[in-house]
C-alpha cells in the first residue's frame, strides 16, 4: 500500500495574491516526491516523499493517498511542475523541419510504441532536443489535482549543468542516471536499474567505456547516496581523478534534511 516515507516542512509563506513558491512533482515508477522551493530566497522550503509497495503497479492508488495525506496539496504556489523522472527519454539533435512526430518516431524507435502516452520536447540548446514520454493515465491523474501544471523530465535540470569534463551520477531509491561530459559536451545521458554493487560499478565504468571517455580525466559528481548503496559509490570514486558526494545546503530545511538523513539520500531532489 501506499505510505509517505517522509515530510519536512518550512516556512510557507504563498498567497493567492503573493504567490512566492514553486512546486515540483517528481514523479517514477513507484514514487511521488513534491519538493517546494522558494523562488526570492533560492531556499527550498518544504518536501514529502510518497511511495507505492512494489505489489502495487500504478498511480491510481499513490495519487489517492497523497490526496487524502499530503499537506502541501492544500498550498498555493506561483508555478507547478510535474518532473517525470523515467528511463524513457532520449536527447536528439534539432530536425531541419520542426515536426513533432519525427521526435515521436525517435522515441518509439529506441523505445518500442506506447500508445497511451503523451510525448513531450524540452529545447536544451539550440541544436538539441530532450524527447521523452509521459503515460496518459499520470498525466490525467495529476492534471486534476494541479490543473496549472507544467511537465518537464528530470534530465532537463541535470543538463543544465555547466561542468567541463564530469560524470554525473544520481542516484534514487531503485534506479540512477548518468550524465557524461567532456570538453562542455554531452557524450552519455542515461538511466539504468540500480542493482548489486560490481553491477552498478561495471554499468558506470561501462559507459564511460561506450562513450570512449577516460575516466582518468573526469570528475565524479555523485548526487544521492542510498544507504544500502554507500560502498558502492566508495569502491567507484578512486576510478576517477576525483570524486565527491553533493551535499544539501542548510538554508531552508537542509539542516533538518541533512540531520535526519546522514546520507545525503534526499539530494537528487535539491537540484531544481
Amino acid at each position: 500500500m501506499a505510505q509517505k516515507k517522509l515530510s519536512v516542512y518550512g516556512n510557507l509563506v504563498s498567497t493567492a495574491n503573493n504567490k512566492v513558491e514553486n512546486l515540483y512533482l517528481v514523479v517514477d515508477h513507484q514514487s511521488i516526491v513534491f519538493v517546494v522551493k522558494n523562488r526570492l530566497l533560492n531556499e527550498f522550503v518544504a518536501i514529502e516523499h510518497f511511495v507505492n509497495t512494489p505489489d502495487q503497479p500504478g498511480w491510481n492508488q499513490l495519487i489517492g493517498y497523497l490526496q487524502n495525506n499530503s499537506t502541501l496539496i492544500h498550498s498555493v504556489f506561483n508555478k507547478i511542475y510535474f518532473v517525470m523522472n523515467s528511463a524513457r527519454m532520449i536527447l536528439t539533435k534539432e530536425h531541419a523541419v520542426d515536426d513533432s512526430l519525427q521526435y515521436a518516431n525517435e522515441l518509439q524507435m529506441v523505445f518500442g510504441i506506447e500508445p497511451a502516452e503523451d510525448i513531450y520536447t524540452t529545447t536544451i540548446d539550440a541544436k538539441h532536443f530532450l524527447v521523452y514520454g509521459v503515460p496518459d493515465e499520470l498525466s490525467s491523474l495529476l492534471t486534476r489535482t494541479f490543473p496549472t501544471g507544467k511537465w518537464q523530465h528530470y534530465a532537463s535540470f541535470l543538463l543544465q549543468n555547466n561542468s567541463v569534463n564530469e560524470l554525473q551520477l544520481v542516484l534514487f531509491d531503485a534506479h540512477f542516471m548518468i550524465h557524461i561530459k567532456e570538453q562542455g559536451e554531452t557524450k552519455l545521458l542515461n538511466h539504468y536499474p540500480l542493482g548489486e554493487k560490481d553491477q552498478n560499478i561495471y554499468t558506470v565504468l561501462n559507459a564511460c567505456i561506450q562513450s570512449v571517455v577516460d575516466t582518468n580525466t573526469v570528475n565524479l559528481k555523485v548526487i544521492g547516496q542510498p544507504q544500502d548503496h554507500a560502498a558502492f559509490v566508495q569502491t567507484l570514486i578512486p576510478y576517477f581523478m576525483s570524486g565527491s558526494i553533493a551535499n544539501i545546503n542548510d538554508a531552508g530545511i537542509g539542516a533538518a534534511i541533512n540531520k535526519e538523513n546522514p546520507n545525503p539520500t534526499y539530494a537528487p531532489y535539491f537540484i531544481f
